[in-house]
């Protein structure tokens, strides 16, 4: 895996409309075909365009994916319980080390996952993520398999008690 060129200059177009945190690094970015740029930082995906940016933390996105034959970069953030997935989809010339960075750092922000079966194979995941950085609360989310009504009290029930679990598996 490639190490992040700390020495890499963002471009000014992105970073002058950037709003970092104090010690906030840009380690990825690259610009979206709607003259948008997307930054990724050791703290969150940033996105930089004519009106402003925002800031989404690592702990809130459940994945990011490239879809190379149509070029769009796909960020899913987590959604509350039983709401649909928040999907952004942005057209890139390429992902290159942004959509590594954006999967490196999405990963490591996860502390804990447990599984538990509701029906059958059928069950839910709980997944707990806290920024990559260490600090923070834990930020909570559940996967449920296809076909699980969110509403179902049986699955509230396996949730309520696999997040119970979860949070006795932190150190």
């Amino acid at each position: 895996m490639k190490r992040w060129n700390h020495r890499l200059k963002l471009p000014t177009e992105a970073g002058s409309i950037l709003d970092l945190e104090s010690g906030e690094r840009p380690l990825a970015w690259a610009p979206g075909r709607d003259g948008q740029w997307y930054v990724g930082t050791d703290l969150a995906l940033h996105l930089v365009g004519k009106d402003g940016s925002r800031r989404i933390g690592w702990e809130n996105i459940e994945r990011g994916e490239w879809h190379g034959d149509e070029a769009v970069l796909e960020v899913v953030e987590l959604a509350g319980w039983g709401q649909p997935e928040k999907v952004m989809r942005v057209e890139l010339s390429e992902a290159g080390l942004l959509l590594q960075l954006i999967r490196e750092r999405v990963t490591k922000s996860v502390v804990v996952t447990a599984y538990a079966a509701v029906r059958g194979r059928r069950g839910l995941t709980v997944v707990g993520r806290r920024s990559p950085v260490g600090d923070g609360p834990v930020t909570w989310s559940y996967v449920l398999a296809e076909g699980l009504d969110p509403d179902d009290e049986l699955v509230r029930g396996v949730a309520d008690r696999a997040l119970r679990e979860a949070k006795a598996e932190l150190p």
